[in-house]
């Protein structure tokens, strides 16, 4: 209600300003019975002028008249016009008397247009705090109203120039604002300044109609060139993702509003005009207001925002342009009026040296005029100074990560009064910290929103974010799942290049106020410190692991020597090859060959979850539970008992392995064995021919489970092949898994091979198919062959 007041409040005091400027510059006297701009070119306005409308009154003529200053017997002028083919006719034209309340009623659907244009933008600014579609509207209100000016009272060219560039510009900033991203103020500067100079051009020159001409032609290629970008950047995102129902609704209306607002100055352009200098002027009324309603709509999900958040660097950049153009105009009143200066009469000299002096100057302005905000609205803040100095001091002393990361936390909360702030790092930093209770979030360093933050180098506000699609709307969904308004990028000042660390995620205020400029410096502040502070910690962590990897190497080289298979002697009628590769050092896959007799063999393969050392250390003790109870006589079905007995006692179900094993007889000629869910064990007969055995039972570790055997009657020249999952899951650099297909491709291709020579040529198949890739995982594989005993 607030807004909607102080918009309405705002729109009557532009109307009253209006009305005062009319009242002003309007006087009683004898005109021409129809309106014109500078150019000779008649507008649309009178029905009684129809027929002249487009046409143009040949600018002598218009010299002529406007050179009479006394009209008392002066009833009707003699013009030449010449039609749009390039035909001149000559009509006396009655004048008339105009008094100051005509112009209001001709020009009221104008004025009304002007009026409306600026209650939007003001509604705009006050319900979003959207700055630039503020003044993107107010500036095409200041279009209309200029245009109105230079139509009645032959002046105004300034504003008009000046708004119809500074028009085409903001278009450019349309174009990132519409598809969700931040607009770069650093180009407002230039865009201001050439506005402004080609503003200066046209009324200094405005006897010169060809001048004055182009100079407005231009700006409405520019306009017609930036809305033709807008207008296909807005296509391209409805393509790419695909908007449902109402989303997609909204974005057919508007990129159907920019093509209404660039439709005039492309008829200018390229159609002379029409059909806007020809038709009746509601056609042109109503076409823009439909823009600003179709914009309105089609906008109002990009820009509602329920904060104000303003930065620095753009004010300063404000500020830098009003000192600019005011010491410009000033110096150009002091030497025109003051004191008139002969050799500086040709403009073209003040210009070069006033160039000149803004590129040495600009530089130390820039950075005095930061200097004093920063004084102002920080440093003379005792609250915020207080605040930055106790954080400051964390950087020496000598407190923990989780104290100094809660202390910088509770200070910013009371400082600036925000419901909480969290630190976003990627999942792969800090991995082996303990970060709970200290408002730390990790996030996958592949996820697009992680990537998202990577990819841009400003601040992020929420509210910004609302109502969009895509990934848009799945950052705006997480930021405000956390209670999060800004996003500040810590970045890593030890690399030359901006890499981001971290996210420092400021929550909401509590008092629902805006944050003002002191406190965004303030925050700003926090996030160096937080990204120096992070910094030191990666750098210490970094340290400890390498001192914990120099420990684990030495105990793994105690590992390995427990780990290392003994190989049994030879058992008759039985032939093994075998690879056992680890991924990192030290294998999570078991396996084992142990002789029972001269005439049987115990093979085991399994895989417990995960690897590294502590897999390292439960293989190590499989393997001498698994001796024990070899040695006390225990059966196949007692061996897996006890073993998932060991993981359901030591670990609760949070460990597990999976296994396969089996007793070899080669007088029996059987192969009788359990899978407590391995893979597949495959048999492949002499003649080629292979066959899987997938029955499996239940994975060890999980449940108490009673263990069966199974038997398997082999005949003579039978080769059987034990292998682990980092086999059938590796992948290539393409991301192409290996897979059991192609394993058992594999297999009948070497079927001729012995044992002993397909693990070899397994080994070499798998490194030329993974190529630079590393391995992800232990790869374990075993080969048997059986012939009668």
């Amino acid at each position: 209600m607030r807004e909607l007041a102080i918009t309405i409040l705002s729109s009557l005091l532009f109307f009253l300003i209006l009305l005062f400027a009319f009242i002003g510059f309007q006087n009683n006297a004898k005109r021409l019975p129809f309106y014109h701009y500078p150019s000779g070119l008649i507008v649309n306005i009178g029905e009684e002028n129809r027929h002249h409308w487009g046409n143009s009154v040949i600018q002598e003529d218009l010299e002529n008249f406007d050179s009479i200053t006394d009209f008392s017997n002066i009833e009707s002028f003699r013009l030449r016009i010449k039609n749009h083919n390039g035909e001149v006719y000559e009509k006396d034209f009655k004048l008339i008397t105009v008094r100051k309340t005509d112009v209001l009623n001709v020009f009221f659907s104008d004025l009304f247009l002007a009026f409306f244009s600026l209650a939007i933008a003001v509604y705009f600014y006050y319900s979003t705090r959207d700055a630039l579609i503020f003044g993107f509207f107010f500036n095409f209100g200041l279009i209309i109203l200029s245009n109105v000016f230079v139509l009645t009272f032959n002046n105004s060219i300034f504003l008009f120039v000046l708004t119809l560039y500074f028009g085409s510009f903001l278009q450019y900033h349309l174009i990132y604002r519409l598809r969700g991203k931040e607009i770069n103020s650093k180009w407002l500067l230039p865009q201001v300044l050439i506005s402004f100079i080609m503003a200066m051009i046209a009324s200094q020159e405005k006897y010169d109609m060809i001048l004055v001409e182009r100079v407005v032609l231009v700006a409405h290629a520019i306009t017609v060139l930036f809305g033709s970008i807008n207008i296909i950047a807005n296509i391209y995102e409805i393509i790419r993702s695909k908007p449902q129902e109402e989303a997609l609704l909204k974005r057919v209306v508007l990129v159907s509003s920019i093509f209404l607002y660039v439709a005039l100055p492309t008829s200018i352009i390229f159609f002379d005009g029409y059909p806007w200098f020809f038709v009746h002027r509601s056609l042109f009324i109503t076409t823009y207001l439909l823009f600003i309603l179709s914009f309105f709509y089609g906008t109002y999900r990009y820009t509602f925002v329920p904060s104000l958040v303003i930065f620095t660097p753009s004010i300063v950049t404000l500020i830098l342009v009003s000192i600019i153009l005011g010491t410009y105009i000033g110096s150009i009143f002091i030497l025109d009026f003051i004191l008139p200066i002969r050799y500086l009469k040709d403009r073209w000299v003040f210009n070069l040296i006033y160039l000149f002096l803004v590129t040495a100057y600009l530089i130390p302005l820039k950075l005095r005029v930061k200097e004093l905000f920063d004084y102002w609205f920080f440093e003379q803040n005792p609250k915020l100074s207080a605040g930055i100095n106790k954080i400051t001091a964390l950087l020496s002393s000598p407190l923990s990560m989780r104290k100094t990361i809660l202390t910088i936390n509770r200070t910013v909360k009371e400082t600036v009064n925000v419901s909480n702030i969290i630190i976003l790092i990627p999942g792969d930093q800090f991995a082996s910290t303990d970060l709970k209770n200290i408002n730390f979030v990790r996030i996958s360093p592949q996820s697009e929103i992680w990537n998202y933050f990577k990819s841009t180098d400003r601040v992020t506000v929420t509210s910004h974010l609302e109502y969009g699609i895509g990934l848009r709307e799945t950052l705006y969904n997480f930021l405000k799942g956390l209670n999060v308004q800004l996003a500040f990028p810590a970045y890593d000042s030890s690399s030359n290049k901006k890499n981001i660390q971290a996210m420092i995620l400021i929550g909401e205020k509590l008092d629902k106020k805006y944050f003002s400029i002191g406190e965004l410096k303030f925050i700003n502040e926090v996030v160096k410190i937080s990204g120096m502070l992070l910094e030191n910690y990666s750098l210490l962590e970094d340290e400890i692991q390498k001192r914990k990897i120099v420990r684990d190497i030495q105990t793994a080289s105690i590992v390995d020597n427990t780990l290392r298979l003994i190989l049994p002697s030879e058992v008759k009628g039985i032939d093994y090859g075998y690879i056992s590769k680890p991924a990192v050092g030290i294998s999570g896959d078991y396996l084992d060959i142990i002789p029972v007799s001269q005439t049987k063999m115990i093979v085991l393969l399994g895989d417990v979850a995960g690897h590294g050392l502590g897999t390292g250390f439960l293989v190590s003790a499989i393997k001498g539970i698994v001796r024990e109870q070899l040695r006390n006589g225990t059966s196949l079905e007692g061996l897996f008992r006890e073993i998932n007995s060991f993981f359901r006692a030591r670990y609760k179900g949070n460990e597990f392995m999976t296994l396969l094993g089996g007793v070899f007889d080669s007088n029996e000629n059987v192969f009788k064995y359990v899978n407590a869910g391995h893979l597949s064990l495959i048999e492949m007969r002499a003649d080629g021919q292979i066959k899987l055995h997938s029955k499996t039972q239940r994975v060890l570790g999980i449940l108490e489970t009673d263990y069966h055997v199974q038997e398997l009657k082999l005949l003579p020249g039978t080769k059987l092949f034990l292998y682990s999952d980092g086999i059938t899951e590796a992948f290539s650099e393409r991301d192409e898994i290996f897979g059991e297909e192609t394993l058992i491709e594999f297999l009948h291709f070497n079927a001729e091979k012995t044992v002993k020579e397909i693990p070899t040529l397994l080994d070499a198949k798998m490194t030329n198919f993974r190529g630079n890739r590393e391995q992800s995982d232990d790869i374990t594989f075993i080969g048997l062959s059986f012939t009668p005993n």
